[in-house]
């Protein structure tokens, strides 16, 4: 039996008089859970006040007692569902990716997410080093199989639920193990050169088109770009406002409008729906996702394989080649720190031939401070 969160109650118990007429008790009784199992107890008092002193006595008691039991107890799915509270109370930018991992089955799914099926169903002082292998073995065998970044979100949060039980007060959890990472992939490197950024761009539909205009631009995040408003766009002063809690890092910024920007921009408001605050929508409702057209215009223009995110890396080393700063572009693209140069490897054929330059004048100082002191042994 799965064990119940303490949780408890007063109330006036009913009782019917010999004339048939109901009546509610003066004295107030309580109601709360020890292991699991429902308690109910008078009171002994008609102030409402000391009948709840009285339950959180009872409840406080009750706690204590289960601090050892309580976690023998408790499953996976009621720390997938303390954690799944715990998103939606904090609105994080992923709970959606969260439910469709460890959703309850119900009328609209009729099977579990896929990582409350495999856990769900054990108990959390039997998540050991050995179970977590057994997973990361089983989803290894899948065909497809999926990529080593896939698996280490499923893992986190696992790991992010235990360590959320371990939090609460009793704890839930008493141990968290160690979650061995999968090695990810190397960072992607390949950009949208700007011809085929063109080709690419003719074969969108129009809310797909603006999007790229966009992300090729200023390097913004696609779930930045769908959230863009029409009443945070402006033409004047030549920028988009970004509010902080549309963006990952939760900090407002501005993209700056320029290129091709205003003209598909305002293209794409005068092909809209006014109704619709979005930028980014289809018979006026908003659009989130564009990966089947997205796909579709990659591989009629030979660039086949190349991903939206492509877009963040492509802007800056555009940004970087025109002359901007490494925090200029980072202001532009929401990165927070420099890291992102090194993992993308960044390096413009300015910067390059600078670097080359300044090689090349210290190697011939280099000879001719060689020359010069063989000089006088010459005959």
């Amino acid at each position: 039996m799965a064990a119940k969160i303490t949780r408890g109650s007063v109330f006036q118990r009913v009782y019917r008089t010999r004339g048939g007429e109901l009546k509610r008790t003066r004295v107030w009784y309580v109601k709360y859970y020890a292991n699991g199992k429902p308690v109910t107890l008078p009171a002994e008092t008609e102030d409402h006040n000391d009948a709840l002193s009285f339950l959180r006595r009872k409840m406080a008691d009750a706690a204590e007692q289960r601090i050892t039991d309580l976690p023998e107890r408790v499953t996976m799915n009621q720390l997938f569902d303390l954690l799944l509270e715990w998103y939606r109370l904090r609105e994080r930018r992923t709970t959606y990716d969260l439910e469709c991992l460890i959703r309850r089955a119900d009328d609209d799914h009729k099977e579990p997410g896929p990582v409350r099926a495999w856990f769900g169903k054990l108990r959390a002082n039997t998540m050991t080093s050995s179970a977590i292998a057994r997973y990361v073995a089983e989803r290894r065998r899948e065909v497809p199989r999926p990529a080593n970044g896939t698996i280490n979100r499923a893992l986190a949060y696992v790991r992010r639920a235990m360590k959320l039980g371990a939090q609460q007060d009793p704890p839930l959890v008493m141990r968290v193990p160690h979650f061995d990472m999968l090695p990810n992939a190397d960072p992607r490197e390949g950009t949208l050169p700007h011809e085929k950024y063109k080709a690419v761009r003719d074969l969108l539909p129009a809310y797909a088109r603006v999007a790229l205009v966009i992300g090729y631009h200023t390097g913004a995040r696609k779930g930045e770009i769908t959230k863009i408003r029409k009443d945070k766009i402006d033409f004047k002063a030549g920028r988009i406002d970004l509010p902080g809690r549309t963006t990952k890092n939760k900090r407002s910024r501005y993209l700056p409008i320029y290129g091709d920007m205003a003209v598909e921009i305002q293209m794409a408001i005068d092909a809209g729906k006014p109704e619709c605050a979005f930028l980014i929508q289809r018979d006026g409702k908003p659009v989130q996702d564009w990966e089947k057209a997205w796909s579709t215009a990659c591989e009629g223009t030979g660039v086949k394989g190349t991903l939206f995110h492509d877009l963040r890396r492509t802007a800056l080393t555009n940004m970087i080649e025109a002359g901007l700063s490494e925090k200029e572009a980072m202001e532009i693209s929401g990165h927070r720190t420099r890291a992102v140069f090194d993992r993308y490897h960044i390096v413009s054929e300015r910067r390059m031939k600078e670097m080359a330059g300044k090689l090349d004048a210290h190697l011939k100082s280099k000879d001719s401070a060689a020359e010069g002191k063989a000089a006088p042994w010459k005959n």
